[in-house]
């Protein structure tokens, strides 16, 4: 008998082991790198190695897919998660969302100073862009570079949704921020919105014909959060996550994590905001794990 229990405790331990492993799905190759190694690199890749390593029962298998088709593995019926996620009214019908892991400081739009300088016009009195639409009213040859398939936010969804065809050029694929920065680099697009830090991180080379603006209405910074295909096993994983985060969003090192990330006049409203996070979370905790 004693073997047969040996093995049954054998199977039932590799079942456990087999059932705590979650495919994790990111748009990024350089997450590859950037998830195991430590150091400071980006708000996006720290938070979430401070977040697996507070999730000690649960392991990850990293994979690299175009933003179309993680959307796609998202509505099946198993298990697959996926990093750096805007939650959107038409994303929440098929998956379902962790807290915030991280905060990220918000989108912004480049151009040109020489092809579509920004008049006074289009500014508010903040020097935001008014939107989107009037710009591209002012400037109707322009084209605006997107990534397809990915949510910049519901107010931005909303103004891109409204640009004609004819002034959009979809980029898809795993390399979809570096191929987009150098389109836009070399002026194949008059305009572009992502991230500050990912324009950093891929732009080579100093141009000072190059602007920016934030844009007006668009928050100040970003939640990314994990979100899962809805199955039973995926809501047990997301109730993990927002335990931990919950744990983490009131520390010394989440807090330090971002803030080195950030500019220094930047430190004091992100604070206040981390704050927010896990009062707001915190309150809605109650109902969750009940």
């Amino acid at each position: 008998m004693k073997p047969l229990f040996s093995l049954c405790i054998l199977l039932l331990s590799s079942f456990i082991s087999q059932a705590q492993t979650v495919t994790l799905l990111s748009d990024d190759p350089k997450d590859l790198e950037l998830f195991y190694t430590t150091g400071n690199h980006d708000i996006a890749s720290d938070s979430y190695r401070l977040l697996l390593k507070n999730l000690p029962d649960i392991k990850v298998e990293l994979e690299i897919a175009p933003t179309a088709r993680i959307d796609a593995l998202l509505k099946e019926d198993r298990t697959m998660c996926a990093v750096n996620r805007i939650k959107t009214p038409e994303r929440d019908l098929y998956n379902i969302y962790s807290y915030p892991v991280h905060l990220y400081p918000s989108h912004r739009l480049y151009y040109f100073k020489n092809k579509t300088p920004l008049t006074d016009d289009l500014l508010t009195e903040e020097h935001d862009l008014i939107s989107i639409q009037k710009l591209i009213t002012k400037y109707p040859s322009a084209t605006i570079g997107i990534e397809s398939g990915r949510s910049y936010g519901n107010a931005l969804d909303k103004q891109l949704s409204k640009i004609k065809e004819k002034n959009i050029l979809r980029r898809a694929g795993s390399d979809a921020y570096q191929s987009m920065i150098a389109l836009f680099q070399r002026q194949r697009v008059d305009l572009l919105i992502t991230y500050p830090t990912v324009f950093k991180e891929y732009t080579t080379g100093q141009n000072d014909n190059i602007g920016s603006v934030s844009i007006a209405k668009h928050p100040l910074f970003i939640a990314g959060h994990i979100a899962c295909s809805n199955t039973a096993y995926s809501q047990e994983i997301i109730k993990q996550i927002n335990r931990a985060l919950l744990d983490l969003y009131p520390s010394d090192e989440y807090l330090s994590m971002h803030l080195h990330h950030v500019p220094n006049t930047e430190q004091s409203l992100l604070t206040r905001r981390i704050s927010d996070l896990f009062l707001k979370y915190k309150l809605l905790s109650k109902s969750d794990f009940k």
